[in-house]
This record gives structure tokens, sequence and C-alpha cells, in this order.
């Protein structure tokens, strides 16, 4: 996971087109966009408030602490972004900074059991992943996982 700061610019237009693909697919009634979208989000790195943990898995690899949130229902949901602007959303007078990593989307949904995910959240570029789905997504993306864009 190669995790080089942003320069500011870099910032203001990390994921920039695929940002206006997803504001796009989520105005689609048919979902038509979103199938096409789908591949190149699975591609794509993203951001997730994280930090890895001291604790392994059975496979013995590192584990990831991640921020969740919760739903208008009360359920803990995981938030992920597109762009470093968009963790703007979680900036409170108690907590004002984050510990950010940028990883691919399959590895994020590899890495996340049982959970359901909610990209760019309070925005209208906001999309729910079922735990399900996210399984689907990862194993026909599996390919995808590979090195960061």
């Amino acid at each position: 996971m190669a995790n080089a700061p942003l320069t500011p610019e870099e910032m203001k237009t990390f994921n920039s087109a695929l940002e206006q693909r997803i504001l796009e697919a989520n105005q689609d009634k048919t979902k038509t966009k979103w199938t096409k979208l789908l591949p190149d989000l699975m591609a794509a790195d993203v951001f997730v408030v994280a930090q890895v943990s001291d604790k392994t898995d059975a496979a013995g690899g590192k584990m990831l602490n991640i921020l969740m949130m919760s739903d208008k229902e009360g359920h803990q949901i995981i938030p992920f972004f597109t762009s470093p602007n968009r963790l703007s959303i979680l900036v409170t007078p108690e907590h004002k900074t984050f510990n950010v990593m940028k990883l691919n989307t399959v590895k994020l949904f590899q890495s996340i059991k049982g959970k359901p995910c909610i990209l760019n959240p309070r925005s209208p570029l906001a999309r729910v992943f079922t735990p399900f789905e996210m399984n689907i997504l990862a194993m026909e993306n599996a390919d995808k996982a590979g090195g960061n864009k």
C-alpha cells in the first residue's frame, strides 16, 4: 500500500473523473451507469479512516482498525471516500484529525466481513454497499486488487 502524502492540488483532483461518474450513476434511475462504473470503482484507490492493528488475522496478515459510524437507523456502517476532501464530514470539535489510509477498493472490501459500507456519506456521491454485494464485487474483481493506481 503506497500511502505517500498527496499535495493540495492532488487532493482536489483525486478521483475527480470517477466522482463525476458516481454523481451521474446516482441520478440514473435504471442503475445502468452503476453497472458500468463498478469495475472502475473496484480498481480505484479510496480513503478510509483506519490504522494497522497489532493483531493478525488467521492468515497472519495485520488487521485494520476501521472507523465505523451509525446510519439513520442506528446500524454500524463503515464510511469510505473517493477523495481526501470528502472526509470533512467526519470533522467535529472533538475530532479534527484522523489516521487516513489510501487503499484499493477490492482490498477494502476483502478486509471487511459482515459490515455494510457507505461510499462518500452525506453527499450526492453516497452509495451503500451490503456485505453480500461487497463479497460478490471483491470476488468478481479480485484481479483489480493488485497495485495501487
